[in-house]
């Protein structure tokens, strides 16, 4: 049986569903009157855990692949029904989430623009831009995704709770070659293509493990494509054969009334 402690704990975690270590940490002072760090947050992870084993709940942790800050998410084990968890949103939402989820996953920069997001509705029945920009505020407020500078990218939540269908959305979506974990915002080994998240290959001072080369810096990376440096660069370089980019506004951020000026159209 949970203790009075857990089950604060547990009903903060059901209100909110993504909680930082550092805010779990402070959950843990005012439940236990005390400060709990390290091992003490895992014992209370592993114990909540073995309380909600029965309801086929969990709570999951990974690291944010933007600030690399460790997070914290209650989230549905099956993961036939991890995805109903976005039943808040109406079937038009619904589609202009799983268009946000693939844009982000195969893109390179693991984000999509805030205002591509929004201009997407002129190809989504029923769906107006002044309804595209409520429910991408509704996707920001739910905590699936994150928007910074005008791009908006996956949380952990996503990441936790929707990994299955987000390899379904891109076949090519590769987890790191050192942690394990799904990498959408990762980088790529100049020479062998493996994949690695920008902070796990730091921890390696640059150098890959697959293949042993050690990097000059996080910017030596390669496509996602298999290839040598010399061969990006090369391709980088002749207009037949490098790609040019169909989106991206770099970093403009989103105007309500700008986007809401536009429904007539």
């Amino acid at each position: 049986m949970a203790s009075d402690q857990q089950k604060q704990i547990l009903q903060y975690l059901l209100y909110k569903p993504l909680v930082s270590l550092k805010d779990l940490e402070k959950i843990y002072a005012a439940a236990y009157e005390r400060q709990g760090r390290g091992e003490e947050i895992r014992d209370l992870v592993r114990s909540l855990n073995d309380l909600l084993k029965p309801a086929q709940l969990g709570i999951k942790s990974r690291l944010c692949e933007d600030n690399n800050e460790e997070y914290f998410a209650l989230i549905n084990m099956i993961e036939s029904e991890a995805a109903k968890h976005t039943s808040e949103f109406s079937p038009a939402e619904f589609e202009l989430f799983k268009w946000v989820l693939k844009e982000i996953v195969s893109s390179e920069s693991g984000s999509v623009s805030s205002i591509d997001c929004i201009n997407q509705s002129s190809y989504i029945q029923k769906l107006t831009k002044t309804d595209a920009q409520k429910a991408l505020d509704k996707f920001l407020a739910s905590q699936w995704l994150n928007e910074r500078e005008g791009e908006v990218s996956l949380t952990v939540r996503a990441l936790l709770e929707l990994e299955p269908l987000l390899k379904k959305l891109d076949e090519d979506l590769q987890n790191c070659k050192i942690c394990s974990k799904l990498a959408v915002k990762k980088v790529a080994c100049p020479d062998c293509g493996a994949k690695f998240h920008r902070y796990c290959i730091s921890k390696l001072k640059l150098k890959c493990p697959a293949c042993h080369r050690v990097w000059r810096s996080l910017e030596e990376e390669s496509t996602p494509s298999q290839m040598s440096l010399s061969q990006t660069l090369s391709q980088t370089s002749n207009p037949s054969t490098s790609q040019v980019p169909n989106r991206r506004n770099g970093g403009i951020r989103r105007g309500r009334s700008h986007m809401e000026s536009d429904d007539s159209e």
